[in-house]
């Protein structure tokens, strides 16, 4: 008996059932939801950190400005942190996306589902990879979260420096104010410039870079109608009373 239900079930044509896709889906939502928290989470340890440094800097005017630059490093491990998890999140929202769009869209729609959704999942599972490099990441989380927490910190150093111990008179005043012990006031505002640049390289990197199809876009404006249109809108003077 058990012989011929063995090969009864081996005729059986192999394929995803309804209820293997719902289980599937449910895993890879709790999946992309807990790497969501996680970057979540990163980004709140960035503006817990930066609340922190910059409170401290700022309750006595002896307090040393140089740890605005060393919260300004710890950002950026955070960033790098959470461009490592953005990178892995991604791997899980674009299976969300795939079953959403490949097999719940056709049917919410009542067409039939595409042969082509089940050769890309089997592709997803057969060679699952990171599909966004780190410095495409990097930029991603800088333009979307930490450009307004490095803007606050680096603001903040160089107002640190314009206004304690004692408010500046001069520019000239305001720069020499950066030295650190034996580390000249130059090297540090060349670091501080180093990395005013390079977020903004990354900033525009990501504003060039396509945007990963699991993210969501904001609905565009539309442009203001030709003024011949308006006009043509408006009652002519035979409909006028």
């Amino acid at each position: 008996m058990a012989g011929r239900t063995g090969r009864i079930a081996s005729r059986r044509a192999p394929g995803m059932t309804e209820t293997l896709i719902i289980h599937f889906y449910r895993a890879e939502v709790a999946r992309s939801t807990q790497w969501r928290d996680r970057l979540d989470t990163t980004s709140n340890w960035a503006i817990t950190a930066t609340v922190a440094v910059i409170s401290f800097s700022f309750t006595s005017r002896d307090a040393p400005h140089f740890t605005l630059l060393v919260g300004a490093g710890a950002v950026f491990m955070f960033l790098w942190i959470e461009a490592r998890r953005y990178r892995y999140y991604d791997i899980w929202a674009r299976r969300v996306a795939l079953v959403e769009h490949g097999y719940l869209l056709p049917l919410s729609r009542r067409e039939p589902v595409s042969i082509d959704f089940y050769a890309a999942l089997a592709a997803e599972f057969s060679k699952p990879q990171l599909r966004i490099s780190g410095l495409e990441s990097l930029a991603f989380r800088l333009r979307r979260t930490y450009s307004f927490i490095f803007a606050g910190l680096l603001g903040a150093w160089v107002l640190k420096l314009d206004v304690d111990p004692v408010p500046a008179v001069t520019v000239v005043e305001t720069l020499e104010r950066a030295r650190i012990g034996v580390i000249p006031a130059a090297v540090l505002w060349t670091v501080w410039l180093a990395m005013v640049l390079g977020f903004l390289w990354l900033m525009i990197l990501g504003a060039r870079l396509r945007l990963p199809p699991t993210e969501l876009r904001a609905p565009t404006r539309p442009g203001r109608p030709p003024l011949a249109d308006v006009f043509r809108g408006l009652p002519s003077e035979r409909g006028l009373p």
